[in-house]
């Protein structure tokens, strides 16, 4: 039985949330992990597979998506066969730290597309050879209100999980403290310039 694509998007969504989430940076990895596994059963139920079948069906599309980048020459074979290595290896619950400062670091281009007023097309196509924090200045705003704005979202998932009890607050004002110092880093770095 295949997945619908809505069913794939909400697992990895999910997945990505729960394992690479703010209470994974936070140090809390297996309550994230037991979450995601629970989650990845309910969707599973759902739409009436098993969770290795819809384990499956999300390695086979990302699969798919590697192997199209590769044909349209977006990533190179050697970057594809890294790429595959790290699908069929991993666990969509058990995300490591690579992939959560990952995610971590997309929604941070996310807000901060938002608050340079800026659509992702717009972003991507003023990146190349340039920084945020250059694109800031260029619009006369603020480097640190930029870097606050990239922490922004996370900071407001931090307080919830510590309201909640998920995580104590001294591991929320840890993983802020390191999202904040990669908000600095990603704000500060110079995108490479398009061949």
């Amino acid at each position: 039985m295949r997945i619908d694509k809505h069913a794939v998007v909400a697992l990895a969504g999910a997945a990505a949330l729960f394992a690479g989430g703010a209470s994974a940076l936070a140090g809390n990895g297996a309550k994230g992990s037991e979450r995601c596994d629970e989650l990845l059963a309910k969707v599973a139920e759902k739409h009436g597979v098993s969770p290795e079948q819809l384990k499956a069906e999300v390695q086979a599309r990302l699969l798919a998506r590697i192997d199209a980048a590769e044909k349209a020459g977006k990533i190179s074979a050697e970057q594809a066969a890294r790429r595959r290595q790290r699908v069929s290896e991993r666990s969509l619950c058990r995300a490591d730290t690579r992939v959560r400062v990952h995610l971590a670091a997309r929604g941070m281009l996310r807000a901060a597309a938002e608050y340079l007023g800026l659509d992702r097309t717009r972003l991507r196509a003023q990146l190349p050879g340039n920084s945020l924090a250059g694109l800031a200045q260029k619009q006369g705003k603020s480097v640190d209100a930029l870097k606050a704005a990239m922490v922004d979202p996370a900071t407001t998932r931090l307080a919830q999980a510590v309201a909640q009890g998920r995580i104590s607050q001294a591991q929320a004002d840890a993983a802020l403290a390191r999202l904040q110092e990669l908000a600095g880093k990603l704000a500060e770095r110079v995108f490479p310039a398009r061949k």
